[in-house]
């Protein structure tokens, strides 16, 4: 019978109290070893999209060579490996990477493996002196935990064998630590710089001799030999003992290396800078491996920095901590718990105020740790982590967990109240409220199911969320129905007349509770009586507060992210191409002061940056806690004002790879697409003419330094064949002499020693030098360079972007403001009627603003939900009728969630839209208690109107007490900044408090008058079917009669 189902666990817990007390000891020590044992974590793994880097240094190469010989080769291989959604690539003056991208659910592990295959297949097809190739991991262990900064006396000789070897290792054996990587460290090399003029008299051309020493100063094993019975192994030793005896090495018949060139040990020209604080530095990164626990490896990592300072050798080294992830983790996290801790206080004082009894108002508060405690031990032994995901679904937990336990802590009192004995309430209470807190609780996980018809970051985000708050719901399911009755029946009096006199305080609660919730509720009551007769009138009200929200459902938008807080800045600056390295230096030298002097004012505790000639990147950090309200976006731009003005800089923001401009609404992109980077520019300056003819166009903003950059030797190919030269060794002679060529490195006391060939600086820093190259011919003859070749300033661009292997060029127009959408839609009709070359077409640039694609799966995600949640209310009230009354709740709190973010200032952002889908399933349970209650009455002889009202009036304390709880547990979080990543609660917060009371005060109108409209439709229809049915069985029982 349904009576004896429904009070099954209630009977459970009163017969069985030890068994049920060893459940609670088991249940509380396994979650004492599951919260000391549960590993913390920042992000958890996977948060961003799975994807991988491979990045190929190639010293002074320019972008269109580096594109030709390093990136396209590399795109042929990677484009093999399995599961990649997306590949982006870019080519710039000494440096070519692939990133790519893979599908959600794509292991990265296997996807590692698979590209370093390739990487090493594509190797033999790239330029000989390419040394080291690094593959990047965008996961959470590619991310460094901890971030060292080594400011270096110039007294210091060798440095970077010192910080490898007193530094970098010490910190590598470090358990935990996977790997550490210095950023401006160069290491010594052996210079081997050729005198143009000496080497031409000796007959000799540098493309010849590098490939004469790239033979040399090896050891190989040649096999086995047998000498007096005993089998040796031969090895052939070619390897140079000292740099005299390079030196010494004989070049041609006439002359040694030290004769045409100087060899010496020395540090390569320095291509890019580092600064820490004002001074020049080396920063090294720290990873930790996978599987490790981030707050201990960055624990052990400080410990080892510490002794590191006390150590003697590196007197002359400053060890100064930039970033340490476990600070992070500890803040943040700490943050999120100190929120929790004030939300379950206010949910305390919620208790205390309406139930003005403090046993009962602890025992319901006592649902809230042994709930998360059950959800901590699944998430244990699940392999779960703490991080910043899973602490906000317990945060979100807090005030939803006492809702069962008020509820039947509710009813058995009321039935207590009304005469039954502490027993027969505890069950009956418990039993009555069974089976509609099940449903209430069911509706709330099944927001949830949907999770794996989601894609993307959304499927991410709902599944980290989804098990902590599935479990915790379902662990306070069982606390109301085993625990709470078993505490209810041994603190209720067994005889009324053992009840003691309230204390005046209580009295004075019980004052302030009848002048505010006792008024309200028979206030309600009266209004609910009133509307009962005049259902159309609150239909009208409902149009009416409908058409006052459009002013917030148009101003409020649903974006991807929201301005918000994040622990330090980022300003990226790209120079003109012909920017020189120490016309750069200058530039952010200057840079760097501004900040100095910008420091105390934006709250700084640490600033750091790099450089390339044409190239650089400003970052800072904030001190924590943070002492000014300035936000992160607020001190970027204050900083990009505040930076020194050159002509063709142009400066970045380090939140997206995208300039401001773009976001800029008086200006609009296009991207065209193909894959000759010439036609591209050719086609681009067509349709620049065609675009600055649409009215409201008034230029095309230049995105790129077109000044004379790049000086181009276009090789004559009649002459090369004529004299028998291969036009690769033109290419590879300009190469050797330019950039130099690495040879094999040079063995010395255990240290791999680079080894590098190139000619004096004097001898190849302008034209006319670089004309007299020779270039060896047939018969062991050499020509000119200039014999050969024509040379041509061209401008060229500074780096060159691919999608999916296709050169894009961006065409960026400025708009005539005011007029920003029409001239947008002249445009979009405008490129529409334009017929592309073949192999040319538009890109996804901005021209169709949409809603990121995670965003609209979890919209998506939130009507699936709404389906399985009106089935699970069908199966409740055995019709398909009757849910519809309670779903009218969610357009209801959507009032609240955009009314609450316009009064904000703020738009929904992901994580409110996760909190919408989290609120379908919340703000329906209040409506199921209601429902259910008046069915329960109306099986007991109750008429409709009577049980409406009677349930009304009794569930208006117990539906206030769960909605100002929830509300109340996510005041803390949404009043609160943003994590030190920069993840702001506040949209989500808004959401649920919002939503929650909007919909809890329009429920207790709404519900029951809907469902007085849907009991009369149902009616209506089953009237309207039986007479049909009567219609149908009197016409097949009627005579046939006779024409």
């Amino acid at each position: 019978m349904r009576e004896s189902l429904e009070t099954r666990l209630p009977r459970f817990s009163l017969n069985r109290r030890v068994t049920v007390l060893v459940m609670l000891v088991t249940v509380i020590v396994l979650g004492t070893v599951a919260t000391i044992g549960i590993p913390l974590e920042l992000i958890p793994s996977g948060m961003d999209h799975p994807s991988l880097g491979v990045v190929v240094p190639w010293r002074d190469a320019p972008a269109q060579e580096t594109l030709e010989k390093v990136v396209r080769p590399m795109e042929e291989e990677l484009s093999t490996v399995a599961g990649i959604s997306d590949m982006f690539s870019n080519a710039r003056t000494g440096q070519g990477w692939v990133w790519l991208n893979f599908k959600y659910g794509t292991d990265l592990d296997v996807a590692y493996r698979e590209v370093r295959d390739r990487v090493e297949r594509a190797r033999s097809r790239l330029p000989e002196d390419i040394d080291r190739i690094f593959i990047r991991k965008n996961d959470v262990a590619g991310i460094p935990i901890y971030f060292l900064g080594l400011a270096i006396d110039p007294a210091v000789t060798d440095v970077y064998n010192l910080v490898q070897d007193e530094i970098v290792l010490p910190l590598s054996r470090i358990d935990g630590v996977a790997s550490v990587e210095p950023q401006g460290l160069l290491e010594k090399e052996i210079l081997i710089e050729l005198d143009r003029d000496k080497t031409a008299a000796a007959g000799l051309d540098i493309y010849t001799l590098a490939q004469a020493l790239g033979t040399d100063n090896f050891t190989l094993s040649s096999g086995n030999v047998r000498q007096g019975g005993s089998k040796l192994l031969l090895r052939s030793i070619a390897r140079y003992d000292s740099i005299e005896q390079l030196e010494n090495r004989p070049v041609s018949p006439t002359a040694r290396l030290g004769d045409v060139a100087t060899v010496r040990y020395d540090m390569p020209e320095q291509k890019f800078r580092v600064r820490a604080m004002s001074r020049p530095a080396v920063a090294l990164a720290v990873l930790k491996e996978g599987d490790a626990n981030t707050l201990e490896v960055a624990a052990r990592v400080n410990e080892v920095v510490e002794q590191l300072r006390a150590n003697p050798r590196l007197e002359l080294v400053e060890l100064a901590e930039l970033f340490d992830q476990g600070d992070i983790i500890r803040e943040s996290l700490g943050t999120l718990l100190a929120s929790g801790r004030i939300g379950g206080l206010i949910a305390l004082l919620v208790l205390f105020f309406f139930l003005r009894r403090f046993r009962m108002t602890l025992i319901v508060t006592l649902s809230i740790p042994l709930s998360i405690i059950i959800a901590l031990t699944v998430m244990f032994f699940a392999d779960e982590s703490l991080n910043i995901l899973t602490l906000l679904a317990l945060m979100i937990s807090v005030g939803l967990l006492v809702d069962n336990s008020v509820v039947v802590a509710e009813n058995i009192f009321r039935l207590h109240r009304d005469g039954l004995e502490p027993r027969d309430a505890c069950v009956r209470g418990a039993g009555e409220i069974a089976l509609a807190i099940v449903m209430a609780t069911l509706t709330t996980i099944a927001v949830f199911l949907p999770v794996s018809l989601v894609e993307g970051q959304g499927q991410f985000f709902l599944l980290r969320l989804s098990i902590p708050i599935s479990v915790a719901l379902l662990g306070s399911l069982l606390v109301a129905l085993i625990f709470v009755p078993l505490s209810v029946f041994l603190t209720l009096p067994t005889h009324r007349q053992e009840e003691a006199a309230p204390h005046p305080v209580f009295n004075w609660l019980k004052k302030a509770y009848d002048g505010t919730f006792g008024w309200l509720n028979d206030v309600y009551t009266r209004i609910l009586a009133f509307f009962m007769h005049r259902r159309l009138d609150l239909g009208m009200i409902l149009v009416a507060l409908f058409a006052l929200s459009a002013v917030p459902f148009q101003k409020v938008k649903i974006v991807d992210t929201q301005d918000e807080d994040r622990g330090g800045f980022s300003v990226q600056v790209e120079l003109p191409n012909n920017t020189t390295l120490e016309e750069a230096e200058r530039y952010f030298l200057a840079g760097e002061a501004v900040i100095e002097e910008h420091a105390e004012e934006l709250d700084l505790e640490g600033w750091f940056l790099f450089h390339r000639a044409t190239f650089g990147e400003f970052q800072g950090w904030f001190r924590s806690p943070r002492t000014n309200k300035v936000s992160p976006r607020e001190a970027t731009r204050r900083i990009m004002e505040a930076l020194p003005e050159k002509g063709g800089v142009r400066l970045f923001t380090g939140e997206d790879d995208a300039t401001d401009d773009k976001k800029d609404k008086a200006l609009h992109a296009f991207v065209l697409e193909g894959e000759d980077a010439r036609e591209l520019e050719r086609v681009a300056r067509d349709l620049e003419e065609i675009f600055l003819a649409v009215d409201g166009v008034l230029g095309v903003k230049k995105t790129e330094d077109q000044s004379p950059s790049e000086l181009a030797l276009v090789l004559d190919r009649e002459r090369a064949q004529t004299q028998g030269i291969d036009p690769t060794v033109v290419s590879a002679v300009v190469g050797y002499a330019l950039r130099g060529q690495a040879l094999r490195r040079y063995s010395y006391q255990g240290k791999q020693i680079p080894v590098t060939v190139r000619f004096r600086e004097q001898d190849r820093d302008s034209l006319d030098e670089l004309s007299d190259f020779q270039v060896p011919a047939a018969h062991e003859s050499t020509v000119p360079l200039s014999a050969l070749t024509e040379p041509r300033y061209l401008a060229a661009a500074a780096q060159i972007s691919r999608t999916n292997k296709k050169t894009g060029r961006n065409i960026t127009l400025e708009l005539e403001e005011g007029r920003e959408e029409e001239t947008r839609e002249r445009l979009l009709a405008a490129a529409a009627r334009i017929d592309l070359p073949e192999g040319i077409a538009f890109g996804r640039g901005d021209a169709a603003p949409q809603l990121g694609e995670d965003v609209l799966n979890m919209l998506f995600a939130a009507a699936i939900s709404i389906v399985f949640i009106y089935l699970l209310m069908g199966f409740l009230f055995e019709s398909f009728i009757l849910p519809l009354s309670i779903l009218c709740t969610i357009p209801l709190a959507s009032l609240g969630v955009y009314w609450a973010h316009l009064v904000a200032g703020l738009d929904i952002d992901f994580l409110g839209v996760v909190g919408l889908i989290l609120l379908v399933g919340v703000v329906v349970n209040n409506g199921i208690v209601l429902i259910d209650y008046v069915n329960r009455l109306r099986e007991e002889g109750l008429s409709r109107e009577d049980a409406v009202a009677k349930a009304a009036e009794r569930r208006f304390r117990p539906i206030m007490m769960t909605a100002l709880t929830t509300i109340g547990g996510m005041i803390p979080l949404t009043l609160g900044g943003a994590s030190s990543i920069g993840l702001s609660y506040k949209s989500f917060g808004l959401t649920l408090i919002g939503g929650l009371t909007s919909a809890t005060l329009l429920t207790l109108l709404v519900v029951p008058i809907f469902y007085t409209l849907f009991d009369d439709a149902r009616e209506i229809m089953v009237g309207l079917l039986s007479r049909v049915r009567r219609r149908g069985a009197a016409v097949a029982g009627r005579p046939a009669t006779t024409p």
